[in-house]
């Protein structure tokens, strides 16, 4: 008598939600997510839940991600360290999750940098931009006490903070 087929314990979509919540991806970030990659998907081919190398670049492009080459060559690297071609959507995803939180901090800190700005995103911190922050909370600090602040978070060059000097004190705050 032949032995009888094994069926899976569990179909591995149960599997990808699990891992996109321990991602902390909502449900739509992974519907996103999959449908970037599923666009390069060639289920007759190779299955529905792998792509080419090759496509990976056009897959992150399609979540908003124009990657650098160096970044490219660290992620293939990363998920497919063997040069076989192939990546699996679980990688895929894992990268993707890493990549969107990024950008969600990098959002988080140009509207941080643009309150203490005025709306500006670009320019430098200075002191009249603290002096306005402080007057808005109604806190009563000394020129001397927000050109210290200044000082500091530019590392001693100057009283003006540029948004990677800020970036860099809202780390050491653990606010990133």
């Amino acid at each position: 008598m032949p032995p009888k087929k094994r069926t899976p314990a569990a179909p591995p979509k149960k599997k990808t939600v699990k891992l996109a919540q321990n991602l902390a991806l909502s449900t739509e970030e992974e519907r996103e997510v999959r449908q970037a990659f599923e666009y390069f998907t060639d289920p007759d081919e190779l299955g529905k839940d792998v792509i080419q190398t090759k496509d990976l670049r056009k897959a992150f492009s399609g979540l908003g991600f124009d990657l650098s080459a160096a970044e490219m060559r660290d992620i293939k690297e990363t998920i497919d360290p063997d040069d076989e071609g192939l990546i699996t959507y679980d990688l895929f995803l894992e990268v993707a999750a890493m990549k969107m939180k990024d950008r969600d901090k990098n959002e988080e800190l140009d509207k941080a940098f643009s309150l203490f700005t005025g709306g500006d995103t670009d320019g430098p911190m200075t002191l009249q931009h603290l002096k306005m922050v402080a007057k808005a909370l109604n806190e009563n600090v000394t020129d001397d006490t927000l050109k210290d602040m200044l000082r500091e978070a530019s590392m001693g060059n100057g009283l003006e903070v540029n948004k990677r000097d800020f970036e860099d004190v809202m780390k050491r705050a653990g606010a990133l």
